[in-house]
């Protein structure tokens, strides 16, 4: 499993400052201890935040883990298309469609952020299926 864990951006930011100023107080940046500051930083802010809910899921806590071990990177944007049989919507502007690989999408911005908004698209259509082109671009490859 030796791969860089995939963190969303408000983690990375907080994980990049811990690191930095556990290598100056110690000067080695180690796991748990790394995992104890984010912890006590989080318990001075409130529980409302992005942080707090982040890490309070234990799949989160396992990923942080192996962030810490194997490295981070940001994790990509989520990027949702509309598939219809073979072709993927290359066009939102016109509704139109083309037998074009995930990637062909993602060039064109022919995609979008927030699921529901593509969920309503294709309920507008009649037909197609929202497909997440992060994944499905990993089958071409």
């Amino acid at each position: 499993m030796n791969e860089k864990a995939k963190l969303p951006k408000t983690i990375i930011n907080v994980l990049d400052n811990e690191i930095k100023q556990a290598t100056m107080w110690l000067n080695v940046a180690q796991p748990f201890t790394t995992i104890a500051a984010i912890l006590n930083e989080m318990n001075k802010k409130t529980f409302d935040s992005d942080l707090f809910w982040w890490i309070n899921l234990p799949a989160n806590q396992w990923k942080l883990i192996d962030a810490l071990r194997y490295g981070y990177e940001l994790e990509p944007e989520p990027r949702w298309g509309i598939k219809a049989g073979n072709c993927y919507m290359d066009a939102p502007d016109s509704w139109g469609f083309d037998n074009v690989t995930p990637k062909a999408v993602i060039d064109n911005g022919a995609y979008w952020t927030i699921k529901e908004a593509a969920d309503e698209i294709v309920r507008l259509l009649g037909f197609g299926e929202v497909v997440d082109l992060n994944k499905e671009g990993k089958a071409y490859e």
